[in-house]
């Protein structure tokens, strides 16, 4: 896949770069933190009345394919967080939402695991949920 590069967030190649998209690529690489695409909806309509649901949800899917927001599975809402590019997971605190990234890694390497069970593991991801040393 080709891919073009916006403020640091990566998109396919040849994705539109209409006003309404380039609204929500600035409130994404501006935001800290997690955000579901309906937050993302609300913020962006401030600066693009026009803006409909289905962009946000279009552009937070590019976003996906490409690895520049990835979804946070233990969130009780569907939360999405930027992500720089590399291997890293996330520290979610359930006091204030913020998201921090760290390169420590607690899963058995792809070795490991074929060794053991055979398997072949192409990926992993890893979110750690708690409280941020701000709240605690």
């Amino acid at each position: 896949m080709d891919l073009t590069d916006y403020r640091g967030l990566v998109l396919p190649e040849h994705t539109r770069l209409t006003p309404q998209r380039l609204a929500l690529l600035d409130l994404i690489v501006e935001r800290e933190g997690s955000f579901t695409a309906v937050e993302l909806f609300q913020e962006a309509r401030r600066r693009r009345p026009e803006l409909g649901l289905a962009t946000v949800y279009r552009t937070v899917d590019l976003l996906r394919q490409t690895g520049s927001v990835r979804p946070l599975a233990g969130d009780t809402r569907p939360a999405y967080v930027r992500c720089e590019p590399g291997h890293h997971h996330h520290l979610i605190c359930l006091a204030c939402g913020a998201v921090e990234e760290t390169e420590l890694c607690g899963a058995p390497s792809p070795a490991v695991l074929r060794r053991r069970y055979g398997f072949r593991a192409e990926t992993h991801e890893l979110d750690v949920y708690g409280t941020c040393a701000d709240c605690a």
